[in-house]
């Protein structure tokens, strides 16, 4: 790696580390992720249902994992140490990942009750791959949303349900909800279509203005270390890796969440029927962290309020590093494990 030239702070000033960071991050090469042994089980078009072993299985139910539509799956086993994935199957859990995948013009027609229709094939194709009765859902995001209409809706194979920075209270949604609360949906994101990936990641990168500074910071105080370094890049290779939605799934989520609040509010309708949040009887643990600015505490932690008999907990991490940060595997992974544990079979 070439030296940086000098800044107005010098060699070693943050103007000449920005630079190398920034330089690092254009050259170096990305990571790969996803290594822990998998295999596909069921498949549904672009969605693919991935199925990873315990060694040994000390547990009847299985837990499926429901990330958000908008990143690619992998964030849930992202490098080996830190994957949820791989940390719950070695906890003696079968366990499975629900990957969207990226869709494509022939997904352009799809809306959230096709979605969640894809879901409840994926929990009941889980269930029937190990011949359990039901399943622990964990949905991380826009992914914990989906898991509690899923779970208000068609409870019948949920076990216990588990909401990771998951939007509730989507009036106390932070930055993000500013930004799309004002949007007119049907204008905006008009018939069947794709929403690129060029209109949605300016907005998330204006949730936090400071990011690219620190993260070039970030990059180039790694670049000393390989292994501290390669964790950098296939985090910032996750980042990079943004899908498109279909436009009429934006458009349900958008309106009935950002806009109408329904969820709490029992109003958000799933195949012509409320979600009735409500009534969700089975075990829920709500877990929101501190430094969260796309769901802040405030939007996660009323589902709690809402779910008879609900746990909450607050972790002192933002939203990714809870999956994929040191406290992952320090307290969320063993907090999980806990909470599936305690879940009569």
């Amino acid at each position: 790696m070439p030296a940086p030239p000098l800044g107005s702070a010098g060699l070693f000033g943050p103007a000449a580390r920005i630079r190398r960071g920034m330089e690092i991050l254009a050259t170096a090469p990305r990571p790969p992720a996803g290594l822990t042994p998998s295999q596909v089980v069921f498949s549904q078009g672009r969605v693919d249902l991935r199925y990873y072993a315990p060694p040994a299985r000390n547990t009847r139910l299985p837990v499926v994992l429901v990330p958000s539509l908008i990143n690619r799956a992998y964030i849930l086993d992202l490098e080996p140490g830190r994957s949820l994935a791989g940390a719950l199957a070695a906890a003696g859990f079968p366990t499975f990942v629900v990957d969207w995948g990226v869709p494509r013009l022939a997904d352009a027609g799809e809306d959230l009750d096709h979605v969640v229709s894809v879901l409840r094939r994926s929990v009941d194709r889980a269930c029937r791959h190990v011949g359990a009765p039901r399943a622990h859902l964990l949905g991380y995001c826009m992914g914990g949303t989906l898991a509690t209409l899923l779970a208000a809706r068609f409870p019948g194979r949920v076990a216990s349900l588990l909401a990771l920075n998951a939007p509730a209270s989507f009036a106390a949604g932070g930055r993000f909800a500013s930004f799309v609360r004002a949007i007119d949906v049907d204008t905006a994101f008009p018939g069947d279509g794709l929403v690129p990936v060029e209109v949605m990641k300016p907005a998330f990168q204006l949730l936090d203005p400071v990011g690219n500074v620190s993260k070039h910071l970030a990059i180039e105080a790694a670049s000393h270390e390989p292994t501290k370094l390669a964790r950098v890049l296939v985090r910032e290779r996750w980042l990079e890796e943004n899908v498109p939605l279909p436009a009429p799934f934006a458009r349900d989520f958008i309106r009935d969440g950002y806009q109408r609040d329904a969820l709490l509010l029992g109003e958000w309708r799933v195949h012509g029927r409320p979600a009735a949040v409500r009534a969700i009887r089975v075990p829920t643990l709500v877990v929101a962290c501190k430094h969260d600015f796309i769901t802040p505490p405030a939007a996660a932690l009323p589902l709690a309020d809402a779910v008879v008999g609900a746990r909450a907990e607050v972790l002192d991490v933002g939203h990714i590093g809870v999956v994929v940060g040191a406290e992952g595997p320090r307290r969320f992974y063993p907090l999980a494990t806990e909470f599936f544990r305690s879940v009569a079979a």
